[in-house]
């Protein structure tokens, strides 16, 4: 049986990729021939799973790709439970609320409840550095220690202009969110958007999802960030009764 190991990365280089890809650039960093890979692309985008431009040139992700994910979403308890919650505190917040899980180093957005003025778009599937998140802090404070270290010692970068790297500074945030129970974050992710989250501790489960809530730095006032913070330690204690329930 041939190995199905590039097809899979080649799906994940596509996900991630901000733009489409060229077929050049897919054959560097796959390591397969061209023949070889348009043949993988060709099966795939057959099945929807990509999409190709007319001149067969350059290659995105395609909606077939949406078919896991919903089968994933539709299947999981806890993304369900958590929709209610979600809407309740967007409506009582006027912010954007999401739930997330940890995926490795990663986050990935479960679900979402937008706000009228998000400005992070849409998010559902998208992955970001779980270091740089408040979300994955909150999750990341709640996990053995190994795991960190696991996680900084494969290297930790910028994700924008305001992340932060130095370890000093990322263990003092883990304790700060051990300490108040939420996580901070400010453009560390998305530029002009901050984040505060909670994670949802259920007992005798590992940490692993957690609820934020992103607004604009310009709405992100004293008063409003500690309406926020309650807010979303409410709802992450909220949904993990409801687990529990």
């Amino acid at each position: 049986m041939a190995d199905e190991s590039p097809t899979l990365d080649l799906l994940e280089r596509l996900a991630a990729a901000p733009d489409r890809m060229t077929i050049d650039a897919l054959c560097r960093q796959i390591g397969l021939p061209e023949p070889i890979l348009r043949g993988r692309l060709a099966l795939l985008v057959a099945r929807g799973w990509v999409e190709a431009d007319a001149e067969g040139s350059s290659y995105a992700i395609g909606v077939g790709a949406l078919r896991p994910l919903g089968a994933y979403l539709s299947a999981d308890r806890t993304a369900r439970l958590a929709g209610p919650i979600l809407g309740r505190l967007r409506d009582q917040l006027g912010e954007s609320i999401r739930l997330v899980r940890l995926d490795g180093a990663a986050i990935v957005c479960l679900a979402v409840r937008e706000s009228a003025h998000d400005l992070g778009g849409p998010v559902v599937g998208r992955r970001f550095p779980a270091i740089s998140a408040a979300s994955g802090r909150a999750i990341l404070a709640g996990r053995d220690a190994a795991e960190l270290d696991a996680i900084l010692a494969a290297g930790v970068r910028a994700h924008t202009a305001d992340s932060v790297v130095d370890r000093a500074e990322l263990d003092a945030a883990l304790a700060e969110c051990r300490a108040r129970g939420v996580a901070y974050e400010r453009g560390e992710v998305l530029p002009g958007v901050g984040c505060i989250a909670a994670a949802v501790r259920v007992d005798g489960l590992p940490v692993t999802d957690a609820i934020s809530c992103g607004a604009p730095l310009s709405r992100l006032t004293h008063d409003h960030a500690e309406d926020i913070a309650a807010g979303v330690r409410r709802a992450a204690d909220e949904l993990a009764a409801a687990i529990l329930g």
